[in-house]
Order: structure tokens, then C-alpha cells, then sequence
């Protein structure tokens, strides 16, 4: 993305960058942040969604809170930026025909960029119920998203990018009714993606758009303890330990006040929150608790990860290579629909399978080589667009070479990752064979097996096909 495959912080000079984000990061401190709509299945979901509907209007409240700290926030940002663009050397003497020139030569060297050979070591399927799954899905979408985007982009995202062959290809086996709701997340994920890097230029409305989001992930467990210590986790490590108690506590005085699962609210959502809430809704009345809370605890930390990304976007946060690579992992939010495997299955796994070192390298390496791929693949409209957060791109700035010599150095990496799948997947079913496991618990180990090799060898085939990466 581009979120599930989208790595797009732009690049600034490092010595004034490091500085601006010590800054920022006190700001933030300082920072009070004072359907599917047709029809819902299971029969639990109507009970479900008339527990005290009438708080989620709270969350207005919250957002109206956190104005004037945010306003204040922006206007530091904007301060030191205009303090370093006066130092900067386009203040001092660089014309726009140097900009422009700049410009061409990035367009040329993404001209002459050149995707490297790479054949996933797994065999590529698709479900064969994904077309008629994907009518449903657009509908879904069309309900939610036609009303905030652009026709253009309306048109590129739902009907050109073709999401439901992606996920045709890592739900293989999934029943129709279920591949409907993985497309629809799916889609729902790179709007959030585009919507939080392009739409949300300033510090408060990343911060609103976000608190959204996280209320609704907390929502359906809104007293559970380790759902909270997990989002106060998530946000103190990369924003501070003040900024995270300001956060977290404005989301659990929301959250923890009644639940806030209803459809009789007063000021409604945000649309892309909207969707999400109607998502969330679908997936939680009919899996376990413990399922939810996974996926909660998943969800929490990878949109907040791609939250982030688009802060460094925005303030010119330059990542080394190693740092990418650790958060692009979870700022591509590739994991999340790998879990929901267990939703479209209609089965949970204990957490002593779970959270095993096995099953997790295997998740991991798989988001590892998703991610990379991306970044192979949307290369080259990143650089012609003058974006710097790409593992090709930063690996040539620290090597020192080509970028196509990086292409193929980041190729490497993926075929490593993908033995080490190999390598995972066999000691997880070492690792299950001493486990009391059920029938359909061994039978989602496959498919978790399953959808992470398909995942790769289907995203693959979709980097290659869909508009979405073509540079034109």
C-alpha cells in the first residue's frame, strides 16, 4: 500500500530533518488532543449494533478538542519550515529552471529504470469465485467512497487497480460471501492508504483522522486491558510517552463511556471511518473473542505505523535502510489481511499457535517480500513524483549505486525472505505436531501457509498488472 503497498515519506537533507523531528516530537508532547450497509448476516449483528448507539457522537468532541493544540502544532511546523526553506539552497539562489531540470532527470531515470527478473517460488491461483464476489464489493464501495473521491481517482481505485485479484489470489479456498468482505477491506485499506497521504495535509487532520479510527478499533472491546496497553504501546513508541497518554486517553473516554457499535449516532464519522466501523461491525459479531482482539491489536499497530508514514511524508522524516525495512513491515499493513485468513475460514487459532517464533517468522516474511516487491514495482512513479521512502531508492543512496543495481539488490533480499518462508512454514508444522490441535485448527494452519505463499506470488502478479503501478 502503496498501504498494503505504497512506501512514499519523502526524503530531506538529514541534519536540519533530525532536528525538525525532535522538534515535532516535543510539539507532540505538548499536544492535548484536547454494510456492509445492505444487509448484515449473522443474526447477532442487529443486537450488536443497538448497544447505545447515540456516544459515537462523542468522538466529535474529541476531534473539536484537539483543534486548537493541533492548530498550535501546525503553526510550529509551518514556522520552522519556513526557517529552513529560507536557509535552504533553493532560497538561495536556485532557479526554477533548476527545479525543472531536476525534475527531467528524474523522469528520465525512472524512464530508464528497469524491473528486475523475479518469479515467486510458489505457484499463483485464484479463486474461482472472485468475479462474482467483486460485483458485491464494488457496490460497497461505490456506497462508502464515491462521495470523497474524485471521479478520476474513483475510477482508478475501485474499477482500474483491480484489488480483487489480489485478494482472489491469498484467499484461494475462501467461500464467496467471505471473499466479498476480503475485497472490500482490501479496497478499504488503500483508500485509507491515498486518503491519509494525499487528502491530510496538516498535523490536526492527520490526528482527527486517526483518533477515528483507533475509537473504532477500540470500540468493540473498550474495557479490555490489553487492548489498551497495546494502543498506548503502539503510539508512545514512536510519538512519546506524553503524547501518548494524551491520545490514548482521549479514545478510552470515548471508548469506555457506553459501547459504540450502534448506527443511531448523531454526527456521523468520517466516510473512510465509516467504512471501516461497518467492516469492523461484520468481522467481530461473528468470530471469537479472541480472534478479535488479534486482529484489534494487529489493526491498532499497522494503521497507526501508516499514520506515521504519512507524518514523515508531510515533515521530510528521512528513514535509513534499516529503519524502512522494520517499518515498512507494518506501515504497508500487509499483515492485518493475513490474519483475517482465520475470519474467512471461520476459525480461530490459540495463541500458543499464533504467537509461536515459527508462525510469526513465517508472517513477517511474508509481509517482507510483499512490501519489497511493491516497492520494485512502484519505483518508478514514486521517483518521477519526487518520493524518497523507497527501499530501491534508499538502498542506492547507501550503497552508492545504480538504481537498477538496486533493484537487483533488493531482489536478493527477496528470494532470501522467501526461503525463509520455506524454512518457517516446515518448522511450523514441526512445531504443530506436538500441539493438541483441532481438525479445522490444523486445517488453518494450511491455509495460513497457503495464503501467505499465494500472497506472494498473487501480489506479485497484481504489482504487474494493475494501473496503479504503471508511471505514466
Amino acid at each position: 500500500m502503496e498501504a498494503l503497498h505504497h512506501g512514499t515519506s519523502m526524503v530531506g537533507a538529514p541534519c536540519w530533518v533530525c532536528a525538525n523531528h525532535r522538534n515535532l516530537r516535543r510539539a507532540l508532547e505538548l499536544h492535548n488532543c484536547s454494510s456492509q450497509a445492505f444487509q448484515l448476516k449473522a443474526c447477532g449483528e442487529s443486537k450488536l449494533r443497538m448497544r447505545a448507539s447515540s456516544s459515537i457522537a462523542k468522538s466529535s468532541a474529541v476531534l473539536a478538542m484537539s483543534n486548537f493544540h493541533a492548530q498550535s502544532l501546525q503553526a510550529l511546523y509551518d514556522a520552522q519550515m519556513v526557517h529552513h526553506i529560507s536557509n535552504s539552497k533553493l532560497a538561495v539562489g536556485h532557479t526554477q529552471a533548476d527545479h525543472n531540470m531536476k525534475v527531467q532527470q528524474r523522469q528520465h531515470a525512472a524512464h530508464d529504470y528497469v524491473v528486475p527478473d523475479f518469479i515467486p517460488p510458489f505457484t499463483y491461483k485464484s479463486n474461482p469465485g472472485v468475479q462474482e464476489a467483486n460485483k458485491a464489493a464494488v457496490k460497497w464501495a461505490v456506497h462508502h467512497f464515491e462521495s470523497i473521491l474524485s471521479p478520476e481517482n474513483f475510477q482508478k481505485l475501485i474499477y482500474e487497480a483491480k484489488f480483487h485479484h489480489l485478494a482472489g489470489a491469498m484467499y484461494t479456498d475462501a467461500p464467496i460471501s467471505r471473499l466479498e468482505f476480503a475485497i472490500e477491506f482490501l479496497t478499504w485499506l488503500y483508500v485509507l492508504d491515498d486518503e491519509s497521504l494525499l487528502q491530510r495535509s496538516s498535523v490536526q487532520e492527520l490526528v482527527q483522522f486517526q483518533l477515528e479510527i483507533q475509537l473504532v478499533i477500540m470500540s468493540g472491546f473498550p474495557q479490555d486491558k490489553s487492548l489498551q496497553d497495546n494502543l498506548k504501546k503502539c503510539v508512545s513508541i514512536k510519538l512519546g510517552n506524553e503524547f501518548a497518554k494524551d491520545f490514548v486517553d482521549n479514545v478510552l473516554t470515548q471508548a469506555t463511556g457506553k459501547d459504540l457499535l450502534g448506527t443511531g449516532y448523531g454526527d456521523p464519522l468520517s466516510p473512510i471511518a465509516s467504512a471501516f466501523q461497518d467492516l469492523w461491525i461484520r468481522a467481530i459479531s461473528v468470530m471469537p473473542e479472541g480472534w478479535s482482539l488479534r486482529f484489534a491489536k494487529v489493526l491498532q499497530r499497522d494503521v497507526l505505523a501508516n499514520f506515521l508514514e504519512s507524518f514523515n511524508l508531510h515533515h521530510n522524516i528521512c528513514p535509513s535502510v534499516s529503519a524502512y525495512t522494520q517499518e515498512r513491515r507494518s506501515n504497508g499493513i500487509v499483515i492485518p489481511p493475513i490474519v483475517l485468513q482465520e475470519f474467512l475460514q471461520d476459525v480461530f487459532l490459540p495463541d500458543s499457535i499464533f504467537d509461536s517464533l515459527p508462525m510469526q517468522r513465517l508472517i513477517d516474511a511474508t509481509a517482507d517480500v510483499i512490501c519489497w516487491d511493491n516497492d520494485i514495482w512502484s519505483f518508478p512513479k514514486e521517483l518521477a513524483a519526487g518520493e524518497e521512502a523507497n527501499l530501491v531508492f534508499l538502498t542506492s543512496k547507501e550503497e552508492g549505486c545504480s538504481y537498477n543495481e538496486a533493484a537487483e539488490i533488493v531482489t536478493k533480499m527477496m528470494i532470501n525472505k522467501c526461503k525463509e518462508m520455506e524454512l518457517a512454514a516446515i518448522e511450523l508444522r514441526e512445531y504443530c505436531k506436538i500441539q493438541e490441535l483441532t481438525t479445522s485448527q490444523k486445517a488453518a494452519i494450511e491455509h495460513y501457509i497457503s495464503c501467505c505463499k499465494h500472497g506472494v506470488s498473487g501480489a506479485h502478479t497484481f504489482y504487474s498488472r494493475s494501473s496503479r503501478y504503471k508511471n505514466s
